[in-house]
């Protein structure tokens, strides 16, 4: 694991990240579960569960835009948290086509991730 990389640990439960929020990072799950959920008025819609293996908050790395959903631990979770300073390192290294090609695809992702939550509840 980089050194620019740390671990945190959250107890079931416990916000990892709040929709609304600025995201300056983004998470892999390293252990435990994790519940993505979008507040509607007084109501919430859990999106997804993730799992070992799987990112986290990975927008916040590509798009400016506040978080879009709720990250909450399930069980005793473990996350590598990626600071986006690091990604930028890396991404600077990457070929613009490739650059452009993901901020489409992030883009597209929450205007639809937003038009698919509208009217559910």
């Amino acid at each position: 694991m980089s050194d620019d990389l740390e671990k945190r640990s959250f107890k079931p439960g416990q916000i990892i990240f709040s929709e609304g929020d600025p995201g300056e990072e983004a998470f892999m799950v390293e252990s435990g579960k994790v519940e993505i959920a979008k507040q509607h008025g007084n109501a919430e819609l859990v999106l997804t569960s993730v799992d070992p293996g799987e990112m986290i908050g990975e927008m916040a790395l590509v798009d400016p835009a506040p978080r879009s959903a709720t990250a909450r631990a399930m069980r005793a979770t473990t996350v590598v948290v990626i600071p986006k300073r690091v990604f930028e390192r890396l991404l600077k290294q990457t070929n613009p086509v490739v650059r452009a090609v993901l901020n489409t695809t992030l883009r597209r992702l929450r205007a639809e991730s937003s038009k698919s939550t509208k009217g559910v509840l």
